[in-house]
């Protein structure tokens, strides 16, 4: 539908914040045209003017990196809004994400594969402590296993021969005999090349409320060549089959990577080690599957828990999947287990949000000393432990943490702590800087994003 009128362009610098839940951005001043994404309340646009259609009046919008698009003007105001709850809103033509929790399962489990005795270890005829006790391993003894299990606490076992018959071996005391996953390749190529470069965060939200043609659009104009985004969580399941269903061919299409995300609280090592082999597994209906897995580790943070349920995921999903923890900086968990990561995970990704204090400026120095540090000494636990460290993709932070739920622009980081994120992470060597999240991110900080050269 054309227009009937047209208002005079708006400075280019003038913000529009959406007021309501589920704003609608048209791809025209024209309710049937395609609905590109549902903002939350207080998402920020750049104005481009008004248009008049008939009795209804549209702001012509540029948002996320620089695509347009049109709004109703009353669900948009200079002034950012006092509410911004989602109100569960459904997108046209997709049914509601629902949880799709896994039904807990002790096993056992079929599973080949061998595997190194690293501490004293007792072989019992149960997986449980309190059974029959089998034999003692010592350090270095090798094994072959053939199956896992769980105990009443979901921590592995694994199933082996002694010369008294079959029994289990608790997870914590092996190690699997795979290659060293920081210097793991696929194809000739390191096994990390599909999330070199800049990443973006999104969560299913925006994924399931968004036209992914847009999106990918989007993703191409600020220069991302890889999008993590959220499908599973350990209390609803792998729920996003379909966002996964709609992105990855018209990602693929585009030459961008999909990292499928997966929220662990690992209460349940052995069920959360079942979660991520469905998503690694997951075709499309197309054939297509995502380019890697982001485990996102913040509930459970103690090393053995770490440690078993990155060995147990590897042993079934084996040495050519891409593996990528997200963890805690060290000022925020200064006893967090890196080693315990890299004993199976082939990148680390600090959640490195410098933005710690309210309403306080951060300098350039303070950016860059933040992120150096963090790296520095991460890298350096890695190589006390006597594992190779890992490469590095640094998280940047484009949220405000002191605003509601997915709101991060009050105070949110500057585009000059962008730069000096962006240009630290390069400098010390990462693989690439991943921002969190999408729909946080202000306009000034994807002109920043975008102007960056990895």
């Amino acid at each position: 539908m054309t227009p009937t009128s047209y208002t005079a362009r708006a400075a280019a610098s003038a913000s529009l914040y959406a007021q309501k839940p589920c704003t609608p951005v048209y791809a025209s001043a024209d309710t049937h045209s395609t609905l590109l994404t549902q903002l939350l309340p207080g998402t920020e646009v750049k104005s481009l003017g008004q248009v008049t259609v008939g009795a209804a009046q549209w702001a012509h919008v540029s948002f996320w990196s620089g695509i347009e698009g049109y709004i109703p003007s009353n669900v948009v105001s200079a002034t950012f809004p006092a509410g911004v709850a989602d109100n569960g809103c459904s997108y046209p033509g997709l049914p509601i994400a629902e949880a799709n929790p896994l039904t807990p399962q002790h096993g056992p489990f079929p599973l080949a594969g061998h595997a190194t005795v690293t501490l004293p270890a007792t072989v019992y005829a149960k997986v449980d402590t309190h059974s029959m006790p089998l034999a003692n391993l010592t350090p270095g003894t090798d094994l072959v296993f053939s199956a896992w299990a769980t105990d009443a606490h979901g921590n592995p076992w694994y199933n082996i021969a002694t010369a008294q018959g079959n029994g289990w071996i608790w997870g914590g005391d092996v190690r699997m005999d795979q290659p060293n996953p920081a210097t793991e390749q696929v194809n000739g190529k390191p096994i990390w090349v599909p999330m070199a470069g800049k990443g973006m965060y999104a969560t299913n939200y925006l994924v399931h409320h968004s036209d992914v043609d847009a999106l990918v659009q989007a993703a191409k104009k600020a220069g991302i060549t890889h999008i993590y985004t959220e499908v599973a969580i350990t209390r609803y399941g792998f729920y996003a089959q379909d966002s996964l269903n709609r992105l990855i061919p018209v990602a693929h299409q585009a030459g961008l990577t999909v990292i499928a995300w997966i929220y662990t609280n690992l209460d349940n090592i052995g069920d959360d080690a079942r979660l991520t082999e469905l998503v690694a597994n997951y075709r499309t209906p197309g054939g297509d599957r995502a380019d890697g897995l982001l485990m996102d580790i913040e509930e459970v943070t103690d090393s053995g828990s770490i440690y078993m349920y990155g060995q147990l995921a590897r042993a079934i999903l084996g040495p050519d999947v891409l593996f990528v923890a997200s963890v805690f900086h060290p000022y925020a968990r200064p006893g967090y287990p890196y080693a315990a990561i890299a004993a199976s995970f082939n990148v680390i990704a600090p959640m490195d949000y410098w933005h710690s204090r309210k309403n306080h400026a951060y300098s350039n120095d303070a950016v860059e000393r933040f992120v150096s540090v963090s790296i520095q000494t991460i890298r350096a636990a890695m190589s006390i432990a006597g594992g190779t460290p890992l490469p590095v993709e640094e998280t940047g932070q484009t949220y405000d943490m002191y605003t509601a739920a997915f709101t991060g622009w009050k105070d949110a980081p500057t585009s000059a702590e962008i730069t000096t994120d962006l240009r630290t992470a390069h400098e010390i060597g990462c693989i690439g800087v991943g921002f969190y999240e999408w729909q946080t991110t202000t306009q000034d900080e994807w002109q920043t994003i975008s102007a960056y050269k990895w």
